[in-house]
């Protein structure tokens, strides 16, 4: 067990930072004691080599570190909003293109989820079905009166 040097928090060997407070952990001054070598087989058998399986935990950031972000979702939020008074439809697709592009490469790069991505899709689909809908949410008025 590794003790954190700043908080005292005692923490799993396979921590690099501590789970309390985020501080980096050092290795232990102490090295592992060593395993005997294995007795050498007999001539024709063949020993299975134990593969290193690393840690399944994944170090924790600093408290001072922030994960990348991808700008796209939030360039992808322009066409999304500009979709309501220009060009419904083209800004519209290409508010959602964006969006999906957003979240395809903030997977791709391993960077924080962009929310902004999704709420430009959504924005974005959302200006393409009220431009489609638009005459039947809000019927034209009649002006004259209709022809005998």
């Amino acid at each position: 067990m590794k003790f954190c040097g700043e908080c005292g928090t005692e923490n799993p060997d396979t921590n690099r930072f501590c789970k309390n407070c985020g501080g980096a952990l050092r290795k232990p001054a102490e090295a592992p004691a060593t395993q005997p070598a294995p007795a050498q087989p007999s001539a024709g058998v063949v020993q299975p080599q134990a593969a290193a399986v690393p840690a399944g935990t994944q170090p924790v950031p600093a408290a001072g570190e922030t994960p990348k972000r991808t700008w796209l979702g939030i360039v992808a939020l322009i066409p999304a909003i500009l979709a309501w008074i220009l060009y419904p439809v083209l800004l519209g697709i290409a508010a959602v293109l964006f969006g999906i592009t957003s979240i395809a490469l903030a997977r791709k790069q391993g960077t924080r989820f962009p929310v902004a991505g999704v709420i430009a899709i959504i924005v974005g689909l959302l200006a393409i079905i009220v431009n489609i809908y638009w005459l039947d949410i809000f019927p034209p008025p009649q002006v004259l009166p209709p022809i005998r």
